[in-house]
């Protein structure tokens, strides 16, 4: 089997794992970090806006911005295989982050980086640096 062929087996076998943990995990509590939204939830972000993205882990990322605000996006389905110690990819066609695009986790292969479980955003909630910062510490434990 070809290098080519194997990369694409082992992809669609993660996106499809993805997706089935994906349906199993619909019937979620609500995310108790909502609660420290500081306004009402955007739908997207221009990307030239984003400056860090910070994995909690797997339901909540956090979206650091120029203009010094953070925003929580809160996915509607628990990702499993994200996490804080694991990179993301996202693309899109515009110039904006939407609620209906996907992220990608990506898996370590050595001395690179092969495409994980794909999971979809959610809103992005406003929420205060001091909270974004206690988040981060929080999923450090």
């Amino acid at each position: 089997m070809t290098r080519q062929r194997l990369a694409t087996l082992l992809l669609s076998l993660c996106t499809a794992a993805g997706s089935a943990t994906v349906l199993a995990e619909d019937n979620a509590a609500p995310n108790p970090n909502l609660k420290l939204a500081t306004g009402e939830p955007v739908r997207c972000l221009s990307l030239n806006r984003i400056d860090e993205t910070v994995v909690l882990d797997a339901n909540n990322v956090l979206f650091y911005t120029g203009r010094n605000e953070v925003y929580l996006n809160d996915l509607p389905h628990r990702c499993l295989g994200l996490s804080r110690n694991k990179p993301i990819m996202y693309r899109t066609s515009l110039h904006q982050l939407c609620s209906v695009d996907i992220i990608t986790v990506l898996e370590s292969m050595g001395s690179s980086y092969m495409p994980g479980p794909s999971c979809g955003l959610g809103m992005f909630y406003p929420i205060s640096k001091e909270d974004a910062d206690k988040l981060r510490k929080e999923s450090r434990k």
